[in-house]
């Protein structure tokens, strides 16, 4: 009898040991995500497709997010203050200096949508020499981009939606939006996304019937990742990284990622 009680007590303290080493080991953590509004000033929640690549992050790399949604700027400098991670973040000459990234989560190229003919045959990034280019603020679009910007097109940056650009392109106020889309989308079927998904989503008179130009060409490739500040969260990037690493060799990330 005294045999047993002991082996109890042995197992339930091994029990609480390893209990306790799991609860240590799930990282709780502020997750920063740009917050996106439509036309009308409201907030746009996140996609299920977004939300299930962090549940699989969550779950690969012992993590708990807290997902906090913000202006992308100031999302940047609460993650610099230490204050969490990072997601959707491309890189840049001044975000290597000041952030750690993670491996890419995924990379997708960004075409050009312009309007009008004389902006019909976009093709590379020559052809992109003097014109203006939207984007939001603080957003990135990876390395080659900012090498571009402002020396071969100028960067027109603003807070508005997708919608409210399309309307700047038909009153040339801008010259070219830059939309990602899935790398084994052909033009043609970018094409019929653009206008019959994403154009007729907006059910706005002004847009409607419109036909917009899609690039010959993707002008970039982007990649995106998980960042934190240098020196901060160091472990939960390493975890994500090896997260990375084992989803894209059993495929599991690769299916997550197929309808992004």
């Amino acid at each position: 009898m005294r045999h047993f009680l002991l082996h109890l007590l042995l197992v339930s303290c091994l029990y609480l040991v390893n209990g306790q080493s799991e609860a240590e080991t799930l990282r709780q953590i502020k997750l920063y995500y740009p917050e996106n509004i439509d036309g009308k000033g409201k907030h746009i929640p996140i996609t299920p497709e977004v939300l299930r690549v962090f549940d699989y992050f969550e779950r690969q790399a012992h993590v708990k997010f807290s997902i906090v949604t913000l202006p992308w700027k100031r999302a940047q400098r609460e993650v610099l203050r230490g204050e969490g991670i990072i997601y959707g973040f491309s890189k840049s000459i001044e975000r290597l200096a000041q952030y750690r990234y993670s491996a890419p989560v995924l990379s997708f190229p960004l075409w050009a949508i312009s309007y009008g003919e004389e902006n019909a045959q976009i093709a590379d990034l020559n052809d992109l020499k003097n014109k203006v280019v939207v984007a939001s603020v603080g957003i990135s679009h990876g390395l080659e981009y900012e090498r571009a910007r402002n020396v071969v097109f100028t960067v027109q940056e603003d807070y508005l939606s997708y919608q409210e650009r399309f309307k700047k392109l038909l009153t040339k106020r801008c010259d070219v939006i830059l939309i990602p889309f899935n790398r084994l989308i052909s033009r043609d079927q970018i094409d019929q996304a653009l206008h019959e998904k994403i154009i007729a989503s907006f059910n706005d008179p002004e847009l409607n019937g419109r036909r917009f130009n899609v690039s010959l060409n993707p002008i970039f490739v982007d990649t995106i990742h998980f960042a934190s500040a240098k020196q901060q969260f160091q472990d939960v990037i390493e975890r994500i990284d090896k997260a990375i690493e084992r989803g894209s060799k059993d495929g599991s990330l690769s299916k997550l990622l197929k309808n992004y």
